[in-house]
């Protein structure tokens, strides 16, 4: 049936527990319906026009009836108006009264379930939804996007785009380790209500043990422009005009933290920030005995129609590593990257080869004259760098997104000319 299993009490209800039983009762009454009337084919239209009933209904038939994971059966069981409808079709098309009865069992099962597990329909869907085991069969970007709203009137800001283009190079200076050169933006951040304080970025460098990365110092790419601007490693050719007002703060635990000052409301105070900057001599690019996992990620702290996070990696830099993306919640803290803090969030990492060709999207206008400038500025060669994206719409907030891989050792990773 399933790999489903309850962790709680005998002696509670368990929402996996009831809704596993309820929907094998549900499988195997609308299956029996389904072959009896219609044995030769499962399509929608034979099961349709043989029952006859709405192709919608038919649909929901075959979905609950043959779905492999209980939950997505779960998420498409016909509602009572449509349970009645089946009943009627039934009953004018022979099937017999024991049958019959049986789709009726199947809806008060279903209905007690919802009861006992849920004080609406609409939380009753969010708790089917978030079992699902495959993202495809979930609608993750419709809750993302309802929490978006929110979020954008409940803390007063968002933005279109929420931008992080990092190069990971090999330093020049410090044999086998690494340099990220680190370049983020809010793209058409509005505000929706006045007197609103943003924070823009957030940067911090640790080891698996969340303590600081003592090797590593900061390099403005354009030093001329941070001077100007409070500290904050802002690139002027890339912001809106006027460079918002900007302050940039480090918190004890080594966090840096830029946030520009309230401007006008709605489309009239829109603006967009790039920032740049260098990490040099971030971390060792193998294993070592206080960093084994490496994490590298984008902050998401600012409601986003959009999260675009672009890596470019030196080819081999790391060796042959299987990359994965997780997201972290940053409720508990704003260094998370435990178990117990991954979102469950649709998404993957876009191989796209080497080099700039192919960078552009739609919503982010001259993004390849972007990283072909970034490029330039570090004075090396985009063909030598490997592409990894990761977009994610409606990212959650606040929350990280991470790109995860093993640190190999020492002697597993080729020394690459600088």
């Amino acid at each position: 049936m399933s790999g489903y299993s309850d962790t709680h009490s005998t002696q509670a209800p368990s929402f996996e527990r009831d809704t596993v039983d309820a929907v094998a009762q549900a499988r195997e009454t609308y299956a029996r319906v389904i072959e009896l009337k219609c044995p030769e084919s499962r399509a929608v239209t034979a099961v349709s026009e043989a029952l006859g009933i709405h192709r919608k209904l038919a649909w929901q038939l075959i979905k609950v009836a043959y779905s492999e994971d209980p939950f997505v059966a779960a998420k498409h069981m016909p509602s009572k108006r449509s349970v009645e409808a089946l009943r009627k079709a039934a009953r004018a098309h022979g099937v017999d009264q024991a049958l019959i009865s049986a789709i009726s069992d199947v809806d008060a099962r279903f209905a007690r379930v919802m009861e006992t597990h849920a004080s609406d329909k609409a939380e009753f869907d969010m708790l089917v939804e978030a079992h699902c085991r495959a993202s495809e069969h979930r609608d993750d970007a419709r809750w993302r996007q309802l929490a978006y709203d929110g979020n954008s009137y409940t803390w007063g800001a968002h933005c279109r785009t929420l931008l992080a283009l990092t190069v990971m190079m090999p330093s020049l200076d410090r044999d086998r380790y690494f340099d990220v050169a680190q370049i983020k933006g809010l793209m058409g951040f509005r505000q929706t209500r006045p007197g609103v304080r943003w924070l823009v970025n957030q940067s911090v460098a640790v080891d698996d043990a969340k303590r600081p990365e003592s090797a590593m110092w900061r390099e403005p790419m354009d030093r001329a422009a941070a001077d100007a601007h409070n500290g904050v490693p802002v690139l002027p050719e890339f912001c809106s005009d006027p460079v918002p007002e900007l302050t940039r703060t480090e918190t004890m635990e080594g966090m840096v933290e830029d946030e520009f000052e309230s401007s006008l409301v709605g489309l009239p105070g829109e603006r967009t920030l790039v920032t740049g900057e260098i990490l040099r001599n971030l971390a060792p690019v193998h294993a070592t005995e206080q960093d084994k996992i490496a994490h590298f990620g984008s902050a998401v702290r600012t409601p986003s129609e959009m999260l675009h996070f672009d890596m470019y990696i030196r080819a081999g830099m790391f060796g042959d590593v299987e990359r994965e993306l997780c997201v972290f919640s940053d409720i508990s803290s704003s260094i998370a990257f435990g178990a117990s803090d991954e979102l469950m969030v649709d998404g993957t990492i876009g191989e796209l080869g080497t080099g700039i060709p192919g960078v552009e999207v739609p919503e982010l206008p001259g993004y390849h004259d972007l990283a072909r400038g970034v490029f330039a500025r570090l004075g090396v060669d985009p063909a030598q760098y490997e592409l990894f994206r990761i977009r994610i719409a409606y990212p959650p907030f606040p929350a990280s997104a991470m790109v995860r891989h093993p640190l190999l050792p020492l002697e597993s990773i080729p020394a690459l000319d600088v």
